[in-house]
């Protein structure tokens, strides 16, 4: 059995250069399912906003309704209006305020995965 020849700094280069591809790449795969989750969870939340803002919506044009219908002299339709558009204004606008628009963002850094492997990968890098 004979022993390898010693590789040459090209075939090490080329090596290297290809394993850092392949490092990059995962990295990049990584972050790309970190982003993909992170816009689900933003899409939920724009989601409840819009419902609700359009409840904050409806509601005002009811209340606005009820208000025109009992100065134009029908109390017993318009007051009920504006209780029921008042009632949609007031909770869906608590639902908002309490709800997404005060959610604050989470305390973990952005892409959390990716940063811990690019640290351990440098950590690699280093230790040789």
């Amino acid at each position: 059995m004979t022993p390898t020849p010693p590789q040459n700094v090209t075939d090490l280069a080329r090596a290297s250069a290809l394993s850092l591809g392949h490092l990059i790449g995962q990295h990049v795969k990584v972050a790309r399912l970190e982003i993909a989750a992170e816009v689900r969870v933003m899409g939920r939340r724009a989601t409840v906003v819009a419902v609700l803002a359009g409840l904050v919506a409806i509601g005002y044009a009811l209340a606005i309704a009820g208000l025109a219908v009992a100065i134009g002299g029908a109390a017993e339709l318009g007051i009920p209006l504006g209780v029921i558009g008042l009632a949609h204004v007031v909770g869906a606008g608590a639902g908002l305020v309490f709800g997404p628009l005060r959610a604050r963002p989470s305390p973990l850094p952005a892409l959390p995965n990716t940063a811990a492997a690019i640290d351990h990968a440098l950590e690699k890098v280093h230790a040789r």
